[in-house]
């Protein structure tokens, strides 16, 4: 448009989309699409929500595999590095969510460790009204399969769950 020079997406990017693999509609042009969100409309930093990393916890979130965005991550470092870009991925996650174990968030540890990912922040898990997770939180069971589901309620079993993606920081070496 006349007069706007620039442009830039200051939230999240919806990323499942540029892959056949999940997105059926996807096509040959996601490539551009991408090297065109880079180059031109982030202003540093492109934020994304894999939300975990853990297969399980993503089919209870009903999200994609987190191999999507390490093919993202690939895409983007090698789109920064043809341009000379100093960019960031910023990854967005959540805590506590229902299904989620520690030992799911020992695998998040390390899946994070190989990408070189430091969270800045995290989402603790809330429940809010009319959504699938919610009624996975208080029935403690999922719904489509009937099976219990482990959930984090107390405040001790979340912290310990948050501090696992803080692992780099000083205060948490050391903690499970």
């Amino acid at each position: 448009m006349e007069g706007i020079k620039k442009s830039f997406i200051g939230s999240g990017v919806r990323y499942d989309l540029l892959f056949p693999e999940w997105n059926k509609n996807a096509g040959r042009d996601e490539g551009e699409y991408l090297e065109e969100l880079v180059t031109n409309h982030v202003s540093g930093r492109l934020k994304v929500a894999p939300e975990h990393t853990a297969p399980a916890v993503l089919a209870q979130m009903r999200k994609a595999p987190f191999e999507l965005f390490k093919k993202l991550k690939k895409r983007f470092d090698n789109i920064k590095t043809r341009n000379g870009l100093n960019y960031e991925i910023i990854p967005y996650f959540i805590s506590s969510h229902p299904g989620c174990t520690e030992a799911n968030m020992k695998e998040l540890v390390e899946e994070m460790k190989t990408l070189g990912i430091k969270p800045e922040q995290v989402q603790d898990f809330t429940p809010t009204p009319m959504t699938l997770s919610t009624l996975m939180y208080y029935t403690g069971s999922d719904p489509y399969t009937g099976k219990k589901i482990y959930v984090a309620r107390n405040i001790e079993e979340k912290r310990r769950q948050k501090d696992y993606f803080f692992w780099y920081k000083k205060q948490n070496r050391g903690k499970p």
